[in-house]
């Protein structure tokens, strides 16, 4: 996939590991590349795939494949973590699964406080199962960046170990929280768990705030092992590719300071950039009896106006802020990887109408290592790095 591509899950029908995972292997994911992590815990590990309805809509539903001595075995949250402990053949996978059980048995303590509890549901091979699966499609996919609707609330009841409650679960609902994830109410009740604690962890990277104007280059569909009548129990994922040279609709959010210490400024910027902003930037500026000041400018969607704002009160001295709202024209681009003889550097291509190159503009973070490690000057390796780009096809 293509760097600027990205993934896009509508969950409306709730979310579990397996139809995850079930989605991405119909999105393209080849099972063996699944099968090959999962094997690393033991050789017998396998899945089936099969092809099913959920209302209309055609699905891939899997069966994970154990020996009976995994299916069998009831684990504690330290077996859990020993389980994982041969994908640090794999550094970046085992961290992404770690952090997913740490995840977990941090929601678990804080709905039941006590440390020393047991992983209840949660204590069987199906959590590391559906957690190093997920993570193994995303690895194969190469994405950074993903996407998804909010949840149901259902209105149904559950049985868990500790009795009947309703849905979301204790620790769905403490994952909702943590994590961040938008819900929406769920009209057909249904004593079902559409929402698993396991499915929801895994949306700990992902955004769900709104994209740009982008095009569907494919679709996947996963299903959930229940078929209800009353509603299609299945999620469907698609890799999106963002259109170019398109015109959008965003706000401009401004505000002069003259009273507050620099060094807050790049902490300040940094957080709103972590939220989604498109660009932030501070400009020198005379304010009333020619005070020095500075002007803080965001420029964003108009979803997280709201999150940029209460940003800039917390962490700044400013009584009051400027929104306006802007078109911007946002010009076709791609990106691509080229060696010279100092090490990669990723260079972005500003593309005409016609996609013909007109434009190199070399990763700044790139160069700058290279230009440290081999030390020499960092206009040296924008200048190869650019004529490498202008030698290599497109």
């Amino acid at each position: 996939m293509k760097k600027e591509d990205f993934l896009y899950f509508n969950l409306n029908a709730g979310v579990s590991g397996d139809m995850l995972i079930a989605s991405l292997i119909d999105l393209g994911v080849p099972v063996e590349k699944i099968i090959d992590n999962l094997r690393l815990i033991d050789s017998k590990i396998s899945i089936n795939t099969k092809r099913v309805n959920r209302g209309p809509v055609q699905c891939v539903l899997i069966e994970p494949i154990f020996p009976k001595d995994l299916l069998n075995h009831k684990y504690n949250w330290k077996d859990l973590f020993s389980a994982i402990e041969p994908f640090k053949k794999n550094l970046n996978l085992y961290k992404n699964v770690k952090s997913t059980l740490d995840l977990l048995k941090e929601s678990e303590e804080e709905v039941h406080g006590d440390e020393n509890n047991n992983p209840h549901e949660l204590g069987s091979i199906d959590t590391i199962f559906d957690i190093v699966g997920f993570y193994s499609c995303i690895e194969y996919l190469n994405i950074n960046n993903i996407f998804s609707s909010a949840v149901p609330f259902s209105q149904g009841n559950v049985s868990i170990e500790h009795g009947i409650v309703s849905s979301l679960a204790p620790v769905s609902l403490n994952l909702v929280k943590k994590i961040d994830i938008p819900v929406f109410g769920f009209n057909e009740k249904v004593n079902f768990e559409f929402c698993t604690p396991t499915g929801l962890s895994l949306l700990k990277n992902f955004k769900f705030h709104n994209f740009d104007s982008s095009k569907i280059l494919n679709t996947g569909f996963g299903a959930g092992n229940a078929d209800f009548k009353e509603i299609s129990n299945s999620i469907s994922v698609s890799i999106m590719k963002p259109d170019t040279n398109f015109l959008e609709k965003l706000s401009i959010i401004e505000t002069n300071i003259d009273d507050m210490s620099p060094e807050i400024v790049p902490y300040l910027m940094e957080k709103i950039f972590h939220i989604g902003a498109k660009d932030v930037w501070c400009s020198n500026i005379l304010m009333k009896k020619n005070r020095p000041a500075v002007m803080i400018s965001v420029l964003c969607n108009q979803e997280i106006i709201e999150q940029v704002v209460s940003i800039i009160n917390k962490e700044t001295s400013t009584f009051g802020l400027r929104i306006s709202s802007i078109d911007r024209v946002r010009f076709n681009r791609s990106e691509k990887k080229v060696s010279t003889e100092y090490g990669e550097v990723r260079v972005k291509l500003k593309l005409s109408d016609d996609n013909d190159v007109i434009g190199y503009h070399p990763e700044y973070e790139d160069c700058k290592n290279l230009a440290k490690m081999h030390n020499i000057p960092l206009k040296v390796i924008f200048e190869e790095a650019i004529n490498q780009s202008k030698r290599m096809p497109r």
